[in-house]
Formats: structure tokens, sequence, C-alpha cells
């Protein structure tokens, strides 16, 4: 496990912000490219190839998922890009048609059907994922959830066969807006391969297809019109032939429909696709796309043109509407992270001036003090105190999603952390009529920790199990060994539980489990998300067990040294 001082300087280091900014690059190359209304197969394997030089990595792919008449989820590889002198693995039996769990992967298919990310050196992996994985020669790897159509699709997967390469929270990030991007691309693929063999079909029954089917003589009037045109402009067949093309074709939107003929019939241009804004007989303008070319006429000698008309209305509100959510999602987490990162003066300030008053007039009193005015002041001070700490947290948040929180880590006994931490939340639990205590093993467990955010974290612990357990109940802090080399502080309460399903959920910010324990219990649901990433930026893990009506266990686990061992890795 990397000392999590590693990988903080990692974050903070402006060679990860290049490698950063090199991905979203690449990806905004990648998108003008599977933007294009031409975008192939082979345009996906381009587009990984410029993910590859950007990411520096071994081989990036592509796998699909999919389910087969209701059996377990499938996955294939699609595409493929490997670096030179890196053996394809796209015609590897093993990696087409897999189901996961059948070979080890089980833990890939939780992770991503959830949205989550796969990342690291497979020396971390666990044992059953190993040996696929080492067979193709990787060292470290990334792999990213692919959505489309609101749901999983697939994966976007970096193999790093050189290095065991570091995937800080930066670099990760840029590779999800990549997936987003890939994920988008692959939905306009499959409408418009969808499109054209709707249309393929349709070109056969000549009257009865739904795209337009025209001839223009050599001057660019209509000379054949097939009944789809009513359909598609409005205009009626008859009242259309003998007029130009280029009348019912937007000029505002610089539509050049009469250039364009004039080349084909001229001989300069054999074909040419190109997009225009038919003007509709009702009013307005629909986008189409026009396939023709010059073909030699049946009489004269002269030259007409032929072609067809699609309505492409439908794509070019979905490419124009995935270019602005892509914008106005960058736009947004931009603004998000600044507006959190900057609020602190704004929102501190006062709320230390009411705390400071209102203690001040606690201890002072005034003249005419009565009891309603103590009470009243009892409640600005509590309410202020809670307020504060909530605000507290989504700074605290922010800051860490941001990399600004630095770790001050030493040496601390965490058997000593979890008693104080328990003798601090005292008070709150007899005054709920709550049993609160602590134990610990008999030799000292010494963890390398910043000990302000690790009882900032083990504070959130109990502040929710005495939130959420009963009058008369239990809540306990146990601290113990556990296998592996790492110790661990367990908060137990006798409380409400919660349901299987919803254990996944906990950790997501500003989210709680249920709204009528909102409205019960009160919270901004950022205190676990908090809890979690503090002991992440830490290296270690949070462990939950829990049964409704019975009670719940979070338990922190952190890596131990020994006595003789310094805490080297943990400097910010």
């Amino acid at each position: 496990m990397r000392a999590s001082g590693d990988v903080l300087s990692a974050v903070t280091d402006p060679a990860v912000q290049l490698r950063r900014e090199r991905l979203l690059a690449a990806t905004a190359r990648m998108a003008e490219g599977l933007l294009d209304f031409r975008a192939t197969d082979e345009s996906f394997s381009g587009a990984l190839g410029l993910l590859g030089d950007a990411a520096g990595v071994s081989r990036v792919y592509v796998f699909e998922s999919y389910r087969v008449s209701g059996t377990a989820r499938r996955w294939s590889q699609r595409h493929e890009w490997c670096a030179r002198g890196v053996s394809p693995q796209i015609r590897n039996p093993e990696l087409q048609h897999m189901d996961l769990s059948d070979a080890g992967f089980s833990r890939w298919d939780r992770e991503l059907a959830a949205g989550r990310t796969i990342a690291g050196p497979i020396r971390d992996f666990p044992e059953s994922e190993r040996a696929l994985l080492a067979q193709q020669r990787i060292r470290s790897l990334v792999a990213v959830p692919i959505e489309a159509h609101g749901a999983l699709w697939g994966l976007l997967g970096f193999d790093d066969c050189v290095s065991e390469q570091v995937w800080p929270e930066p670099v990760v990030e840029g590779l999800r807006v990549a997936a987003r991007v890939l994920g988008a691309a692959y939905e306009r693929l499959a409408h418009r391969l969808h499109r054209d063999r709707q249309l393929q079909e349709e070109l056969s029954l000549l009257n009865g297809v739904r795209e337009v089917i025209f001839r223009t003589n050599a001057v660019g009037q209509w000379t054949y019109l097939n009944p789809a045109w009513r359909e598609m402009s409005g205009w009626g067949v008859e009242e259309s032939l003998g007029r130009t093309a280029a009348e019912f074709m937007d000029s505002d939107a610089g539509d050049d429909t009469a250039a364009l003929l004039a080349r084909l019939v001229s001989g300069e241009l054999d074909g040419m696709r190109w997009e225009a804004r038919l003007r509709l007989a009702s009013g307005g303008a629909r986008w189409c796309l026009l396939n023709a070319r010059r073909v030699r006429g049946p009489d004269d000698g002269t030259f007409e043109v032929v072609g067809t008309m699609i309505d492409l209305d439908e794509v070019k509100r979905d490419q124009i509407a995935l270019i602005a959510a892509k914008r106005e999602a960058e736009t947004a987490d931009r603004a998000k992270s600044e507006f959190l990162s900057t609020m602190s003066h704004e929102l501190r300030t006062p709320l230390n001036a009411v705390i400071g008053l209102s203690e001040s007039l606690l201890e002072d009193g005034a003249d005419g003090d009565s009891e309603r005015l103590r009470k009243y002041l009892e409640i600005i001070h509590r309410s202020g105190r809670q307020l504060l700490s909530q605000i507290n947290d989504v700074l605290d948040l922010a800051r860490i999603e941001a990399g600004q929180i630095r770790l001050i880590s030493a040496p601390i006994d965490l058997g000593a952390v979890g008693s104080v931490s328990a003798e601090a939340h005292q008070r709150v639990a007899r005054a709920r009529g709550i049993t609160l205590s602590s134990r610990r093993v008999d030799r000292t467990l010494r963890v390398a920790a910043d000990e302000r955010l690790l009882r900032q974290a083990l504070g959130n612990l109990l502040s929710n199990a005495i939130k959420f357990t009963p009058e008369g109940g239990t809540v306990a802090v146990e601290v113990d060994e556990c296998p592996g080399g790492m110790a661990r502080v367990t908060v137990r309460d006798s409380g409400i539980g919660i349901p299987p399903e919803k254990v996944g959920l906990l950790f997501r910010p500003f989210l709680q489990l249920d709204s009528s324990l909102t409205r019960k219990f009160g919270g901004t649901g950022l205190g676990l998300s908090l809890v979690d990433r503090i002991v992440r930026m830490h290296g270690g893990r949070v462990e939950v067990e829990s049964e409704v009506g019975r009670g719940s266990a979070f338990s922190v686990i952190l890596p131990r040294i020994e006595e003789h061992r310094p805490a080297a890795g943990f400097s910010p």
C-alpha cells in the first residue's frame, strides 16, 4: 500500500496537473472527431490512440457490457490501441463474451455497475484477478465505467506494461471525462447505425422510403421527388417540381446548395455530402443531410444530379445538446469547486461573531436579564455551533476534493485517540440516555496520522451513532488489531440500522438514505463522506456492518506502524 503522503504529493505535483491537462486536450481532440457525423469504428480506435499517447500507457481499450437472454452480464472487447512493441489483445478469446464472476473479476462487475473506477498496480489486486492480468504483462491499470443512455455501457481501460504507474485523482478525473465523451459518442454511433440500417432497407422500396429521393436537372430544378418530400417539408410534390432546390433551403443559415449542385453538374465534383437547413411549408426549418452525385441524363447527353435527403434534425439537436451539456458540466464543476473553496471567510466570520456574542452574553448577563432571554441565548448559541459544524464539514470536504488539505502526520496511539473521542461525546450521550463506553487492546497500537483530522472522522462517526440510537441504547468505541499489519477503531451502536441495499450509498456527499430521517434527525449528509475521504487520505478504508433494528458498526482501518519504525511517507 502506498503511503498517503506520497499520494498527496502526487496530487499536488505540477507534473500531475500537466498529465491531466494533456488528457483533457486529447479528449477535446477526440470529441471533435467522434462528434463528426461520419465517425466510424476506425474513428474510435484512433481516438483511443490520442488518449494512449496523452496518458503515456501501453494499451487503451474499450469493453462493451451486455446481457443475453436474461443471463449474467457479459463483457467483450470492442476497440483497442497498443503502443509500439506491445502485444494486442483484441483477438484474445478470453476477453470475449466474458462472465466476470466466472473469471474471478466479480469485484469489477460490482464497482463498475456502481459507477466507480478501478485503478492501481495489479500486485495490489485480489489474487483471483492477477493471473489473467499477468498473462497480458500488465503492471498497472485503470478501468473507468462508460455510461450510455443512462446505464452502464462498458468500460474504458488503460494498461501500463512497463511500470507501476500512479493514477492520482486529477488524472483519473480526466479519464472519467474521456469516458463520458466516449459514452455520448457510442450513443450517437448506435443511433446512426440504426438509421443507416433503416435507410438501406427503405431505399429498395423507392416511394415507400421515409427519406427523400430527388433528381435535379443541369440548372438545379427538381425533376423528381418521391412522396417522402411532402412528409419532410410539407410542400407538395407537384408544386415543387420545376423549382430550384435552392429555393427550399434556408439562405439565412449560409446554405450553399445551389453552388454545390452547380459544381456537381459541371463535373467539378462527382459526388458530395453536405448538411443544409430545409425550409418548411409551415414555417421554420429542419436540418437535413443531402447526399448527391452527378449522372448522365437519359436524352441529349447532358448531366443531372440524383440523390437523397435525410432528416438530420434529431441528430443535430442531440449533437448540439451533447456539446452544450459537456460545457455546462465543466462550468458547473468549476463553479462548485471555486465557490466552496472561497466561501470560508464569508461564512465563518459572521458565525464566529454570533457564537462569540452569545457566549459573552451568557457569561456576563445584562440588566433586566430574564429566564426567557437566557433560554433564547442558549438556543442561539447551540444553533450557531450546529451550523458552524455543518459548514465546516462542507468546507473541509471541498478542500479535500480540491487537494488543499495538507496532512500533518505523526505517530499517534490509536487507542488513546479512541478514548479521548469517546470521552468528548459522553455529555451528549448522557443527555440522550445512551450508554457510551470505550475498549482497547492492552498493547499500544500506533498509526501515522493527522490527529486533528482523525479525531474529526471519529467524532462524525460517534455523532451519527448517538443520533441514530434510541434512548436506553448503547454506543461503544473499540480499538484492536486486524490482519495485514492494520489497526482498527470501531464505533458500534444499537441504533436503527441500515438496509443492505442502501449501504453502498452511505459515503456519497449531500445524501441521506431517507428523507424522513433528514426531517427527524437533521444533518447535511456530509459526515460519512468526509470520514471516508479523511481515512482514504491516510491510506486506510472504512468498513460497515449493519442490521436493521439491531444497530451498526463503522470500522476505520489504518496501516499500523511498529514501535521501532518511524512514520515515514506521511509528511505532506
